[in-house]
């Protein structure tokens, strides 16, 4: 009898090895197709305006469960995400389209798991949720991006660094430390985490890649908040109030030199939008050593015309500030700073300007992805209060020249501006003439011959192009385009995606020219810099040549023209 039992009891072993061992090579066969379609390379993401598809099946699914399921949307301007709830029907099965504006990894909490999974608008990602199942096999994706999804949820893989400031242990263990022990801590951890994600050969390398990025966002955030993460312990330890712990901390300072770490971050590493985190490497501190929270009081005193009880609301909430004890007119004081909004434009004009240069210092590059960032949020004051930018918004973001940050930015302007009727007609995107270099010029010409032509040699990154732009934009309406040619030259420096975004604005012609097409014309003409301007007559000759004139003096050099 015992030895019957025995075979049965292999017998069973047995089957069931070899169901585990079919579903695991099932499983393997799926990857490695898709590990063949993903080649272990990722584009840098780009401005895709679009919804990606998410669809799928929740094993042992039931409606009375009241099973949470919601998945974050991210928008990297906005430093938030829109949350979205599947419908899920009585089967388990799902789908739903998430708005994105480029490839990137969204949210998704369902049940007790956390994760974030990445997806493509236009492109439909699959998965099989049973979460029964074990960490690293609660997830099943097929679809864009599946190997990587599959990769990401295994627990070999470290993906995360959470906050110091919200973990009691880790509070207990910094209480007292100096700033720069706590980077050095930080900056070990993350160190000693890549080594071992860099270890898991099993894993792509693009997936390694994007979990190392992951790791280091996590850990700028903490690099960032060390001032507030050492204020939290300081508060745990002597078990005091919040703003007891905020009066002790308002005259400690970070090193000058602190945030050097900077330069051995990959913040502007090209796969760095792909991730729902990179949002972590700007705080409201940005970057600075000597934050002060009371700075925008201070700046109204100084600068707002003030009456006699707002001076004294503000000097009232200082003192109980410095003296660690509750404001009790928190509302009275918001709706004074809100008053005086030019003041606040200014203050935090300010603010965003010394950013901007702290990071170039540190950096050395004032067009990289992470000074690119700092322009791009400082549009959130107007975009979150539903309003078009503001005159120095404009002005910034005339630098940007990253692809995504600027569609972000121009399509949520776009839907707020109010719709207005306009003259100009819409902008064109032509073809630059199949002509040998030196004759592109004079085929451009004349397609428009007999009509006078404005010729606007531009870059995208060139904010002083950009500008200049916008202050001859009018003239298109009060000259007429039946009058004169408006055309726009730029070359392979500027990103062509950006080029396609910001000519939407620009109404004319528009050609992006090769690197031959636009070397010729650049050594031709003797350029040293942008922009570069020509006034062809209406016989096809040069009639001017300008860096810059003011718009009262190109229009009256156009009449000129005209009326020859």
């Amino acid at each position: 009898m015992k030895t019957k039992l025995l075979l049965i009891t292999l017998l069973l072993v047995e089957t069931i090895t070899a169901y585990a061992q079919n579903i695991e090579k099932e499983y393997l066969s799926r990857n490695h197709a898709n590990r063949k379609e993903l080649n272990y390379t990722l584009p840098a993401p780009e401005y895709q305006k679009g919804k990606a598809t998410l669809s799928g099946t929740i094993s042992n699914y039931n409606p009375d469960d009241n099973l949470i399921f919601k998945i974050g949307a991210p928008n990297i301007v906005m430093g938030a995400a829109d949350t979205l709830f599947p419908t899920v029907e009585a089967d388990g099965s799902f789908t739903i389209d998430i708005p994105l504006y480029h490839s990137t990894q969204v949210r998704m909490i369902i049940g007790n798991a956390d994760l974030v999974i990445l997806l493509s608008p236009q492109k439909e990602t699959n998965v099989t949720i049973n979460l029964n199942n074990p960490p690293g096999k609660q997830f099943v994706f097929s679809g864009h991006y599946a190997t990587i999804n599959n990769e990401w949820c295994q627990p070999e893989l470290i993906t995360k660094i959470p906050p110091v400031y919200i973990n009691g242990n880790l509070l207990d263990s910094i209480a007292g430390i100096s700033a720069n022990e706590f980077k050095k801590r930080c900056i070990n951890q993350y160190k000693q985490y890549i080594a071992h994600n860099d270890a898991q050969l099993q894993f792509s390398e693009v997936t390694r890649t994007l979990a190392n990025l992951s790791c280091a966002f996590d850990c700028l955030e903490n690099l960032q908040a060390t001032h507030y993460c050492l204020q939290t312990a300081y508060q745990k330890k002597e078990n005091i109030t919040r703003e007891q712990a905020f009066a002790a901390f308002l005259d400690i300072h970070l090193p000058d030199d602190f945030h050097n770490y900077l330069k051995d971050f990959p913040v502007n590493h090209p796969l760095a939008l792909y991730c729902y985190n990179y949002r972590n490497v700007i705080t409201n501190f940005l970057y600075d050593t000597h934050y002060d929270p009371l700075s925008m009081e201070k700046y109204l005193l100084e600068n707002a015309p003030l009456t006699k009880e707002e001076q004294t609301l503000i000097h009232q909430h200082e003192a109980t500030f410095k003296a660690g004890v509750a404001f009790q007119r928190q509302s009275d004081l918001g709706t004074l700073v809100n008053k005086y909004a030019k003041e606040r434009d200014d203050c935090n004009w300010s603010v965003f300007s010394e950013a901007k240069k702290r990071l170039n210092h540190i950096l050395q590059d004032s067009t990289c992805l992470l000074i690119d960032y700092v322009r791009a949020i400082y549009m959130r004051s107007s975009l979150y209060n539903l309003k078009p930018l503001t005159h120095r918004q404009e002005l910034m973001a005339s630098e940007i020249t990253n692809s995504i940050f600027l569609g972000i930015i121009q399509d949520m302007n776009h839907q707020m501006r109010p719709r207005q009727k306009t003259a100009t007609k819409k902008f064109t995107v032509c073809e630059a003439p199949q002509v040998p270099e030196k004759e592109l010029l004079n085929a451009l010409i004349a397609r428009h011959k007999g009509k006078v032509q404005f010729i606007d040699f531009w870059a995208t990154w060139c904010g002083g192009c950009r500008q200049i732009i916008k202050e001859y934009e009018p003239l298109k309406k009060e000259i007429g385009e039946d009058q004169v040619a408006f055309i726009y030259l730029t070359g392979p420096s500027s990103i062509k995606k950006t080029w396609e975004i910001l000519i939407q604005d620009i109404a004319g012609e528009h050609y992006w020219l090769n690197k031959e097409q636009w070397g010729y014309l650049w050594n031709h003409f003797q350029m040293t810099g942008l922009p570069m301007y020509l006034i062809i007559d209406k016989k096809g000759n040069i009639a001017k040549r300008f860096t810059h004139v003011t718009v009262k003096e190109l229009k009256e050099l156009l009449g000129l023209e005209i009326n020859k």
